[in-house]
């Protein structure tokens, strides 16, 4: 494994730990859009939306252009696409249901409850 900052991965991570900046990231998956565009999908304030966008912009997860009338964000990719996949390989191994993540020793245990409990198909 790599050296890593603790600072670096405190900042990264902080950054990402916000729910509205969360749904930005999510918003700016299909293509890019101003500040007003996002907070219209997410019905907030323009006023937060833009403060979340700077924060999201100095840690360089998103990016910006300046098309003269406003500035249009997109995702920076090159970081967010792999953080996806590690995030959805933890997430699928680890935390079934998206309620909780389960350490690998108690995982074998959980899985047998689960298959064990008994499935009810109502045909309408």
């Amino acid at each position: 494994m790599e050296e890593f900052s603790n600072e670096a991965y405190y900042r990264f991570f902080f950054t990402l730990a916000n729910r509205t900046r969360l749904a930005i990231i999510d918003v700016l998956k299909e293509n890019s859009k101003t500040a007003y565009e996002i907070a219209n999908v997410l019905k907030q304030e323009p006023v937060v939306i833009s403060q979340n966008l700077e924060v999201l912009e100095k840690c360089i997860l998103i990016r910006s252009e300046d098309t003269g009338k406003q500035k249009r964000y997109t995702l920076n990719k090159e970081v967010l696409e792999p953080l996806s996949e590690i995030l959805s390989f933890h997430t699928s191994k680890h935390c079934p249901g998206l309620k909780e993540c389960i350490p690998e020793e108690k995982l074998k245990e959980y899985m047998k409850q689960e298959a064990a409990k008994k499935t009810y198909i109502e045909h309408g």
